[in-house]
């Protein structure tokens, strides 16, 4: 184990949907997933560096948790590894738990000789194709896929209709859609083109075709350490109709969801070449076997990572952070589910106000409920991105449809005034 005091370096932070604005909220006090990493590198004893390219995104909500702030070009991986050194005393880990900083995050931890993944691997590429192609020639089933650029004249899909169309790039279910013509592909195209990505990141403005899949969406949530995948569970989804496909609910347990579903992720991961780090592996369980939809080299999304606290009292940032710094990994109890519901806006508008949370912890097995927006922001009834969330419901029960029932049955006591 590195020597404790040494630093624990983040490339940008993975917040809260809504930017961690919401302060209303009933039960367990919901934190952000940074904000548990970074209390679980200083619970070992290590030291605090937050990489950022704009210090303002964060505003001082983690100030009490961050040692100091680096300003940087967080998409310079040579710049990166350059500021690093100003730090007095030893690096022991680099990282990144936001997509688009993972493959960067890697290429500094490999040129400090510290545990990443491959930097030049296809699960950290940041491109879905790049992806697909890798499972091609590692012979894993897949599906049919074709790419295109934003910009080209002729966007009429190289595989036929349906097709599910998306950036080759995206994050956050945005610009997503189930195509039935060339018009809704022309549609998709023109939003994608006006849409910015945020902290420097610059879009590709390619859109992958894929194959639409009959099945239900899980993931595996685990973290792999060369050829140890250590898998702490499978999540389910409650997703909105098509076209959008948003998650409106997630549902974690133990239960394995098919017999050799372990193997599935490890050769996937393989052929992904990705070799070291957290993983939110989703894939399609189709009547021909599992088809991959993504690999998000992190832990799965921001609430749900505190709701699998809640169940197991064990956070995944603690398994993070012992793999990162070579300390003791801790245990994942095997027990019981937890659902992560969503609470979207019954109408469009300003929220003025919201009744009912007190309540809705009141049910039994429900363990938090509260909001991701402030009183006074714009929310729409529209959702077409998981960012649009205004709320959460997280609910235990002994299998996942039990633990999505009491979080219906919670959520059922809030309510919401908007103008």
């Amino acid at each position: 184990m590195p020597g404790q005091n040494g630093w624990v370096v983040f490339v940008e932070l993975h917040t809260l949907p809504g930017g961690g604005r919401g302060r209303l909220s009933a039960g367990r006090a919901l934190a952000a997933p940074c904000r548990a990493q970074l209390e679980a590198a200083r619970r070992l004893g290590f030291r605090t560096a937050v990489a950022v390219s704009d210090r303002a995104t964060y505003g001082d909500r983690f100030d009490d948790v961050v040692d100091t702030w680096l300003l940087t070009n967080t998409t310079d991986a040579a710049g990166l590894a350059h500021v690093v050194k100003v730090l007095n005393g030893e690096v022991v880990a680099v990282f990144s738990a936001v997509d688009s900083f993972v493959r960067v995050a890697a290429a500094v931890a490999a040129k400090l000789g510290l545990a990443g993944p491959q930097p030049l691997g296809a699960g950290i590429a940041r491109d879905k194709a790049v992806a697909r192609a890798a499972l091609a020639s590692a012979g894993v089933p897949d599906i049919r896929w074709g790419v295109k650029s934003a910009y080209a004249d002729d966007l009429d899909s190289p595989i036929g209709y349906p097709c599910i169309v998306k950036p080759v790039d995206g994050a956050s279910s945005w610009d997503v859609v189930l195509a039935d013509d060339v018009q809704a592909v022309r549609d998709v195209a023109a939003r994608h083109l006006t849409r910015a990505y945020g902290r420097r990141v610059r879009p590709q403005r390619r859109l992958l075709f894929e194959e639409v899949l009959v099945g239900p969406l899980l993931s595996a949530e685990g973290f792999v350490d060369s050829d140890e995948v250590r898998i702490i569970g499978y999540s389910d989804r409650v997703l909105s109709a098509p076209p959008r496909f948003v998650e409106l609910a997630v549902r974690f347990a133990a239960e394995r969801p098919f017999d050799g579903a372990d193997d599935y992720v490890a050769e996937t991961l393989k052929a992904l070449d990705y070799d070291f780090g957290a993983f939110h592996l989703e894939f399609i369980l189709t009547s021909e076997g599992p088809r991959l939809v993504e690999l998000n080299p992190r832990f799965v999304g921001a609430g749900v990572q505190h709701a699998i606290g809640e169940l197991t009292g064990v956070t995944p940032a603690e398994l993070l952070m012992a793999k990162l710094t070579g300390s003791p990994v801790p245990a994942f109890p095997h027990e019981g589910a937890v659902t992560e519901l969503y609470l979207t806006a019954p109408s469009s508008g300003r929220l003025q106000g919201t009744r009912g949370l007190e309540e809705a912890v009141a049910v039994e097995g429900c363990r938090a409920a509260g909001l991701y927006v402030a009183l006074g922001d714009e929310v729409s009834s529209e959702i077409e991105s998981n960012s649009q969330y205004i709320g959460y419901v997280h609910a235990v029960g002994d299998t996942r449809a039990e633990s999505h029932e009491i979080a219906l049955e919670a959520a059922s006591r809030i309510s919401y005034e908007i103008r």
